[in-house]
């Protein structure tokens, strides 16, 4: 390694670290991020899927609910569905935290705007038709994609965008990069050095090299409600990784006589209306196509002679708030079971999601449902708990941000909360110059 001491070490390079990494090194100050995953470059094929998913994307909980992370530079930003959506209204403001001026800032900076109809896909939006013909109110989503960029009938966000029209991590850490900022991956923080209650460095092992210790004025893990747990863990926080959410969702998928919707963008339209009622939201998505027969297989083997209609497919997704239960392990092996109110939840989910498609016009005995997986497993060391309302640990210096300090599960996209927390948290870390002003006229005045 070029260095083994920094100013600010950030731990994970997904949308908290990169939110970071950017935003230190704009404010002059010396970044390092270790990346858990390698640097691959080749986006867009299912290939690259395979290598990047944690466990080829076979990670699953001791009771065999499968959960996906990616472990590269970009983390999960790599593969999400680009969907831009604010955290649900008293998640964090009964902690006193107002992100609204931070959301502002990120929702500018990451171009959100829904997407042209043409671009949605002529069966997309014959569901949304279909959802409001049955009373329901379907919108547009809003995403942080280009759609000048963005290629109709030929999308899949999920393997990566090889056209670049989907805002990733890898934008601001490029920035920070231009800027000084290093990012070093295939490096696995194993735990954080601590010395008279306060934060030095952390420990890991480096691809190649065996182990490396890095020193730093002040620590930030951000590698996920997964990973972060288990480094703190590790470090003497045990409270860390007791509890969390996975935004439970399954697909329901049917075959459509004529229309095309098998490689339209995902999450393009949604319907929120059963969000504060019941905890869930309906959209528009469906696997890849390779992973479809895969999730046939798991789920579904007779429906396997549908899977060359996979361009006739629609599939409508049922994201559910699930309870904050189970553990992640020390280990790295974690538990969680869905309670009875989770699946309750997530069976009225798919029961609206059917009807929908049969309005669309999807044949009734094409209609399968996949296995339920957790989207972004999050809550791990919420705020309150384990962080305070600055992100920063028992530990003097040592910060968490990423989906692990969401306080409750939001059955919704977690990437824009995620910036508006690293903006924040930056905020606190190193205030503008104009923000010191302010600071010492209040201590002056006082």
């Amino acid at each position: 390694m070029p260095k083994v001491k920094t100013e600010y070490l950030i731990v994970g390079s997904g949308a908290g670290g990169g939110t970071l990494a950017k935003e230190l090194s704009s404010r002059g100050k010396e970044v390092m991020v270790l990346e858990r995953g390698p640097d691959i470059k080749w986006v867009g094929n299912h290939a690259f899927a395979v290598a990047v998913l944690d466990h080829h994307g076979f990670l699953t909980s001791q009771e065999g609910t499968g959960v996906a992370r990616a472990l590269v530079t970009g983390g999960s930003t790599v593969i999400s569905c680009g969907t831009s959506a604010r955290a649900p209204k008293g998640i964090f403001e009964k902690h006193g935290i107002d992100l609204n001026p931070y959301y502002q800032m990120a929702e500018e900076e990451l171009k959100v705007t829904t997407l042209p109809d043409e671009t949605c896909g002529e069966a997309t939006m014959r569901i949304l038709e279909a959802g409001n013909n049955l009373g329901m109110e379907w919108v547009k989503l809003e995403k942080f994609i280009d759609p000048n960029k963005c290629e109709p009938r030929f999308c899949n966000c999920m393997l990566g965008c090889p056209k670049d029209a989907k805002w990733t991590s890898r934008r601001y850490l490029d920035q920070a990069k231009a800027l000084g900022a290093q990012l070093i991956p295939s490096v696995k923080v194993e735990e954080v050095i601590v010395q008279n209650g306060e934060a030095t460095g952390v420990k890991a092992w480096k691809r190649g090299e065996g182990e490396i210790q890095v020193e730093a004025d002040v620590v930030i893990l951000a590698g996920g409600g997964l990973g972060t747990p288990v480094i703190l863990q590790k470090s003497g926080i045990y409270d860390a990784g007791k509890g969390f959410f996975c935004d439970p969702l399954c697909f329901t998928v049917g075959v459509h006589p004529t229309l095309k919707g098998g490689f339209d963008p995902p999450m393009v339209v949604g319907c929120f209306d059963f969000w504060e009622s019941d905890g869930f939201l309906l959209s528009p998505v469906i696997d890849p196509w390779v992973s479809m027969a895969l999730e046939m297989i798991k789920a579904k083997p007779t429906k396997l002679a549908q899977w060359p209609k996979y361009r006739r497919t629609m599939g409508i997704m049922t994201k559910a708030k699930d309870e904050l239960a189970g553990r992640i392990n020390v280990d790295e092996t974690f538990s969680k079971v869905l309670t009875h109110k989770d699946r309750a939840v997530m069976d009225k989910g798919v029961s609206i999601s059917r009807k929908v498609l049969i309005e669309a016009g999807c044949d009734p005995n094409s209609i399968w449902v996949t296995k339920v997986r957790g989207a972004h497993p999050g809550g791990t060391c919420r705020i309150g708990e384990v962080v305070d309302t600055d992100l920063q640990t028992e530990i003097k210096n040592l910060y968490v941000c990423d989906a692990s300090v969401i306080p409750d599960s939001l059955a919704a996209p977690v990437i824009l909360t995620l910036v508006a927390l690293g903006k924040r948290l930056v905020d606190h870390l190193a205030p503008r110059e104009a923000e010191k002003e302010e600071v010492l006229e209040a201590s002056a005045t006082s």
